[in-house]
């Protein structure tokens, strides 16, 4: 495909050009080009904000982080916590290899009954 530039002296645009300026308009240009955040993104991280600032006031938080120069944070509500995953039990380790004993041995029962049943008869 081949273009004349708009305006100015009119040079056509050889395929190798055009081809070489797709590549590099679409390359590394492009995935480490800034990407700007939705209307609606910003509009909910306003939103949030706010909403964080009305309930460190009613915390009582505002005057001790805004002297501090800290900004103004409130403990979050419950949906927006972010809560450690629960202790694994011990014991864990044993009942995995104990599953694996069994599939492996209800493996070998299905591919040879007859061997398997034979050791034990």
């Amino acid at each position: 495909m081949s273009g004349e530039l708009p305006g100015g002296p009119q040079r056509p645009i050889s395929d190798e050009e055009w081809a070489r300026f797709q590549i590099d308009s679409e390359g590394p240009a492009r995935l480490h080009a800034p990407k700007e955040p939705s209307a609606r993104a910003r509009m909910v991280t306003e939103r949030l904000r706010r909403a964080d600032e009305e309930e460190a006031r009613r915390q009582g938080r505002v005057r001790r982080l805004v002297r501090r120069g800290r900004p103004v944070r409130a403990r979050p509500a419950a949906w927006r916590s972010w809560t450690a995953a629960p202790a694994r039990r011990r014991g864990g380790g044993l009942r995995a290899f104990l599953w694996i004993l069994a599939v492996v041995a209800a493996v070998l029962l299905l591919l040879a009954p007859g061997r398997i049943l034979g050791l034990f008869g």
